[in-house]
């Protein structure tokens, strides 16, 4: 500890500049990786309606190059955004007809393709097929060929007028689509040495299609890199001066808490040690898994885990919440989004805590991180319980603002708090979950079996879906399904599970006949 203190307050002038430096450095770079990456979805997005317009010409009928099949495949052009003419071949390689060219009496060879694929073929710059000059990419299978117009690949949209965006394919190294102000000698510099500097001045990132043969490089002048250096610096740099001052302290409190539950907490959640499992939510009707709620876990040494009622509320009195809903947010996004992007009938919840329903910050953090995994609004469900609407008129800005981005908020554990029905007359919500103390005293003679019947004509009557919780037998399940509640939850269907024996039980769910 003293040796520690003695170099902070010797050197903390180095330490400051070197912090600011690497702090600047690495948050250029992850933006840098961030605008690459929006390159290639969009690279991958054209790509697709490409391979799309190749699916929906197999099913184009008639006479090969006749007038109705010249008619639809003009339609097959027209509906497809980023198709610019599509071709039909002979024997693989001779073209035969054009949406746009039409019939052709000369006959004409496609090139070698500069990559081939398994049911598909690349050709990254073809000048020979419609004779313009105007280099396309050619995207063809054994009876047709696609052409896309290569500037549509990198039409990306940044306000920093200084980057510069290029594809470069790795089959060929040659700058296949660049932006005006990029140098092409100096893009294969930056795509054969990613993360470096080059002698244009600027610094350049990549990242590789796993569909295509084509490489997104992008550059930032190093000038914005110093700027930010700076910036940085005059944040960092007073720290240095009372860095000494408070190193004692900060250590003595560090080892405290480290030992502490509270200080594990805090550890696994900046470790990201925290997991998490989803419970299906099934239709009562059809029995079929509709969605999920991701439920927070947090594991121990041998399997071992720590109740979620002892670490969530401890999270909440210890300002860690707000950092554990984002993590549970990117753990949801990494292990649910291709699902999500494919299953446009599942959704997951999560779960908001109440200082998050007084202020509009997960608002905009979920506005940020979507798009960057490619999910939907409508695929991430919000739950919040009655406390977090002490704040009333915080909490009816926030929870509007959710549902205007087009996310479905859930009022869990209705029925516990002290006054739910004067919190449903005065928030617009979109689904109640009927807690699951009232759900098992569906069909006994407990003194609060008359409670769940009567949430019931609440929802009824205010015209909001319903999810019970905790449906443990199939008699509760036939109940709730005759007095119109949609959906359920519970241990009948399915326990909260990891993500991939989530995933199983989605497939077999699939495969399960109806009832």
């Amino acid at each position: 500890m003293v040796l520690g203190i003695i170099a902070v307050a010797i050197t903390p002038v180095g330490i400051m500049t070197y912090v600011a430096e690497k702090s600047a450095q690495a948050r250029e770079y992850e933006a840098l990786l961030l605008y690459a990456r929006r390159g290639l979805a969009r690279v991958e997005l054209v790509y697709e309606n490409a391979r799309g317009a190749l699916n929906d010409m197999k099913n184009v009928k008639g006479e090969t190059c006749g007038d109705a099949y010249l008619q639809s495949m003009r339609h097959v052009s027209l509906t497809h955004r980023y198709v610019q003419d599509i071709i039909t071949l002979r024997d693989r390689e001779y073209l035969m007809c054009g949406s746009m060219l039409g019939r052709l009496t000369q006959q004409t060879r496609l090139r070698p393709p500069s990559w081939q694929g398994p049911g598909h073929r690349v050709w990254l710059n073809a000048y020979d097929i419609e004779n313009t000059g105007i280099p396309m990419l050619v995207i063809a299978d054994a009876r047709n060929a696609v052409l896309v117009d290569p500037d549509s690949l990198v039409d990306v949209v940044v306000e920093d007028p200084g980057l510069t965006l290029s594809l470069v394919g790795t089959a060929t190294n040659e700058v296949i689509a660049s932006w005006h102000n990029a140098q092409p000698e100096y893009v294969l510099k930056g795509y054969q040495s990613p993360g470096t500097r080059q002698a244009d001045g600027n610094y350049y990132v990549m990242v590789k299609s796993n569909q295509l043969p084509i490489a997104v490089v992008a550059g930032e002048p190093t000038g914005n890199l110093m700027r930010h250096w700076y910036a940085s610096l005059r944040i960092w740099l007073p720290f240095g001066v009372v860095l000494g001052l408070a190193a004692a302290a900060a250590l003595w409190v560090f080892i405290r808490n480290r030992s502490s539950m509270v200080g594990q907490l805090r550890d696994a959640i900046r470790r990201k040690r925290l997991l998490v499992h989803y419970q299906p939510i099934v239709d009562l009707t059809t029995r079929r898994c509709i969605g999920a709620e991701a439920l927070v876990r947090w594991p121990q040494a041998k399997g071992a885990m720590i109740r979620p009622d002892i670490f969530v509320p401890l999270a909440e009195d210890n300002g860690l919440i707000q950092s554990m809903t984002d993590l549970v947010l990117d753990l949801v996004c990494a292990e649910m989004a291709t699902l999500l992007q494919l299953r446009s009938d599942l959704y997951v919840s999560i779960n908001l805590a109440a200082i998050d329903l007084s202020t509009e910050r997960f608002v905009a953090v979920l506005k940020r991180k979507l798009p960057q995994v490619g999910v939907e609004p409508a695929r991430i469900a919000i739950e919040a319980t009655e406390r977090g609407f002490m704040d009333a008129d915080s909490a009816r800005d926030v929870i509007g603002k959710l549902r205007a981005s087009g996310h479905r908020v859930l009022i869990d554990d209705f029925g516990t708090g002290y006054s739910g029905l004067s919190y449903l007359q005065t928030f617009e919500v979109d689904v109640l979950k009927i807690d699951k103390s009232f759900i098992d005293t569906v069909g006994t003679e407990a003194a609060t079996a008359s409670v769940a019947p009567h949430i019931v004509e609440i929802g009824h009557s205010l015209n909001l879906k319903m999810i019970a919780e905790g449906v443990e037998t199939e008699a509760q399940a036939q109940w709730l399904q005759a007095h119109g509640v949609q959906s359920g939850q519970g241990w009948l269907f399915g326990k909260p599970v990891p993500a991939a024996d989530f995933l199983a039980f989605l497939a077999k769910d699939r495969q399960a006949p109806e009832p």
